[in-house]
């Protein structure tokens, strides 16, 4: 009987364990594959509506790394101050305050690679009209901007939901393992 109830015990503790490591890893493919919900790109020179439901701080990266139909884009990065971008609301056309940040801040995702240049902060649902060139004659006649919010967050909170996924069953088997082990 004691014999029945340890092997119960040693299949429940091998059972937590892979249900641990495949919801760590289900949780890194979905946390990864939808990272891109987040990032809106927009083609330019010229001028987009765009719509943005959440309120908080957005950010406004140059995609250096792209693909369009013609053919990849790609350079290094960007020059400061050589994308000229302009931020409106749609419904009164009154300008968005659009900040330099401190740092330039990179991702690097599917393949694509991008360098923040601009943030602002969006008070709630609001449409606005995005515009944009280039003030340097070298720059590709097309480039991409990307429009994103809580990019850098979503991933963090990806990667630690996965690690707790993983470390939490992963500790209790080992320790109910060890003790069903010290016990007999």
């Amino acid at each position: 009987m004691e014999d029945r109830k340890r092997k119960r015990i040693y299949i429940f503790c091998v059972v937590l364990f892979l249900l641990g490591g495949g919801l760590f890893f289900y949780n890194v493919v979905k946390s990864f594959t939808g990272l891109g919900a987040t990032l809106s790109e927009y083609a330019f020179p010229g001028s987009h509506s765009i719509q943005l439901e959440e309120k908080g701080l957005y950010s406004i990266y140059h995609q250096y790394e792209s693909a369009f139909e013609e053919g990849k884009t790609s350079g290094d990065s960007v020059e400061r101050g050589s994308i000229v971008v302009y931020l409106r609301k749609a419904s009164d056309a009154e300008n968005v305050e659009l900040k330099v940040p401190d740092s330039q801040k990179r991702y690097s995702y599917m393949g694509k690679r991008g360098v923040k240049i601009f943030e602002f902060e969006n008070p709630g649902p609001t449409g606005y009209m995005i515009e944009s060139f280039s003030k340097l004659p070298s720059q590709t006649s097309r480039y991409t901007l990307v429009v994103e919010r809580g990019f850098e967050i979503t991933r963090l909170k990806g990667i630690l939901v996965s690690q707790a996924f993983l470390l939490a069953p992963t500790l209790f088997a080992i320790i109910l393992f060890m003790r069903t082990y010290i016990r007999s």
